[in-house]
């Protein structure tokens, strides 16, 4: 820093800060706006200049200062059309902003139709010393509706000397009146490559020592406006001067550090409550703020969902190119539907942390939320595990199936028990005047009770020996019952009787495996086969036959059942079927 004496007393000499003194001076040190610079460069050398034009855009993309050089370039007395020369009184005056051709007006300071008036008077007379009086009206969307209308008619029939270069940061403000006296030309944010790019040749310049990680920081922390990195830069060089430390960037700027983004986003994928509440508790400490965690938490989640669509430019994902790899292994933990559900539950955490007496303690929840979310499974999943137990015979290959498929059988079997009537005594006598297996020559058993429990001695013992030999408990259950088993040369005929349809296709499903479980006991080759027991009628707790009501009623589900739609959705999701009579 530079010294200068003033009487008895030292005093600093004036600091021009970096985004004044690498304000670019020509078009072709615009960076980011190609569109626009060519654009007007090859209207300046063709002679087809506009009298009014319209700068909107962003903060710090880039407006005013393509507007002073605009008017160097209508003003400069020895440069080519479109290359101010940059040393003339016309360009210098121009840069310190001293001009007496060139007012820069500030509309927000300025709104009223008096100011508007005091311009338009201005306007009549002719420039003192260049070609063009030139108005730049900055934040124009700042005047007032009298002011748009008294400005109109001079907006668009100027007098030939004077130019009008207007910039505004909220387009849609303007009226539409004022829009059509106009040229248009829309800034956007600059890419993080072209700002990285910027600041290291302004850092090299400067003779300031910062890593590259560093830099992208202080890249990340501009949000694509150039004149916002490099007050951050400033800012940063004011704080750790020439040698900056990469602790030090994210310290002076409140940024939340990439490490502690992805140690949340994998203590969620991981359901690690205790390392979210420690993640909570560092930024508390650290003083940082909540709410910017959680909306950065979300722009991380976006940029998740954008790498899983396929895209990997850092420029679109707005994050630099050191974190890509990272973030892609992020991207691995979640498929598409869990990253949407976990935006749009972060969403409404962010949401009520707004009014939240206790931020922390509103974050801490919707984090713990958000590691119960990603367990979730869609209905896509969950429909292809059933298809899986039907095609692989009950058995499911990975862990997370077979909890699915026993969930779901079990939860059935309940259904099927909750809904088995009782046992008429009819058919209890009837099965003891059966003959036995000593009178016949051929193994015959019949169970026409739903409980192993009444069955008859030889019956049950094979009927229990097959299903002991099957070794699976849910299978037993259901072969123990069946409505009666017989043994037929080399064949076990298993009688389904009036069982639900879900103890049916369960059955048929693992034929297989009964099949082995009654050769290994009988002791020799055994297939098993399937046979429909006729419809025995049933009766109420109080003996009575069912009504007229009952027959119309099964006679209705089992035309439905043959429906195809309803077929194939019991296929997916077996279960008992039941009538539900609707009053109107």
């Amino acid at each position: 820093m530079q010294w200068a004496p003033r009487g008895s007393t030292l005093f600093p000499m004036q600091y021009q800060v970096l985004a004044r003194k690498w304000r670019p001076q020509n078009f072709h040190e615009i960076v980011g706006q190609e569109h626009v610079s060519r654009t007007l460069l090859n209207a300046l050398e063709n002679g087809r200049i506009a009298h009014a034009f319209l700068f909107s855009g962003p903060r710090g993309s880039g407006k005013t200062s393509t507007a002073r050089i605009l008017a160097k370039a209508l003003n400069c007395h020895e440069g080519r059309p479109g290359d101010p020369c940059g040393s003339c009184p016309s360009c210098k005056e121009i840069k310190a902003g001293n001009c007496i051709d060139v007012l820069e007006i500030d509309a927000a300071s300025n709104t009223g139709v008096d100011n508007v008036r005091q311009l338009i008077e201005q306007a009549r007379y002719q420039p003192a010393r260049d070609r063009h009086k030139i108005f730049i009206i900055d934040e124009v969307h700042m005047l007032s509706n009298a002011a748009f209308g008294a400005l109109l008619k001079t907006l668009e029939e100027p007098p030939a000397h004077v130019a009008f270069i207007m910039a505004t940061t909220e387009y849609h403000k303007i009226p539409a009146t004022i829009l059509s006296r106009c040229q248009q030309y829309s800034f956007k944010l600059i890419s993080y490559p072209l700002i990285l790019q910027r600041l290291r040749e302004i850092a090299k310049s400067e003779k300031i020592e910062i890593s590259e990680v560093a830099l992208e920081q202080v890249v990340f922390s501009s949000g694509g406006s150039m004149r916002d990195a490099m007050s951050a830069l400033d800012q940063v060089i004011a704080f750790s001067g020439n040698q900056v430390a990469d602790e030090d960037v994210t310290t002076l700027l409140g940024l939340i550090e990439p490490r502690i983004l992805s140690g949340t986003v994998k203590a969620i994928a991981d359901n690690d409550v205790a390392a979210i509440l420690a993640q909570v508790e560092a930024l508390v400490a650290a003083g940082q703020d909540l709410q910017l965690f959680c909306r950065r938490l979300l722009g991380q989640f976006r940029n998740l969902m954008v790498l899983k669509a396929g895209i990997t430019d850092t420029a679109l994902l707005g994050i630099p190119e050191t974190l890509l790899p990272d973030l892609r292994e992020q991207a691995s933990l979640f498929s598409k539907e869990d990253l949407l559900r976990l935006f749009e539950t972060l969403l409404k955490t962010d949401s009520s942390m707004k009014y939240a007496i206790q931020t922390r303690f509103q974050l801490e929840m919707g984090l713990i939320e958000l590691a119960h979310v990603a367990k979730l499974s869609s209905l896509e999943d969950l429909i292809s595990e059933f298809s899986s137990l039907s095609e692989d015979g009950g058995t499911v290959r990975s862990e997370r199936k077979e909890d699915t498929a026993s969930t779901t059988r079990s939860s059935a079997q309940n259904s099927v028990r909750k809904s088995a009537r009782p046992v008429p005594e009819r058919r209890e006598k009837n099965r003891t005047e059966a003959p036995s297996e000593e009178a016949s020559g051929t193994p015959s058993f019949s169970q026409n009770s739903t409980s192993p429990a009444s069955a008859c001695p030889p019956s049950g013992e094979l009927l229990s020996k097959i299903s002991a030999a099957v070794g699976r408990e849910s299978l037993e259950s259901l072969l123990q019952r069946l409505n009666g088993a017989r043994l037929d040369g080399d064949t076990v005929i298993l009688e389904l009787g009036t069982t639900n349809d879900f103890i049916r296709n369960q059955i048929k499903e693992n034929l297989p495996v009964i099949t082995k479980a009654a050769t290994h006991v009988l002791g020799k080759r055994i297939s098993v086969s399937l046979q429909e027991s006729p419809n025995i009628q049933t009766e109420n707790e109080t003996g009575s036959r069912e009504p007229a009501d009952g027959q119309a009623e099964t006679e209705i589900l089992n035309r439905v059942r043959k429906e195809p739609v309803v077929q194939s959705f019991l296929d997916v999701f077996p279960g008992q079927v039941k009538a539900e009579k609707i009053d109107s």
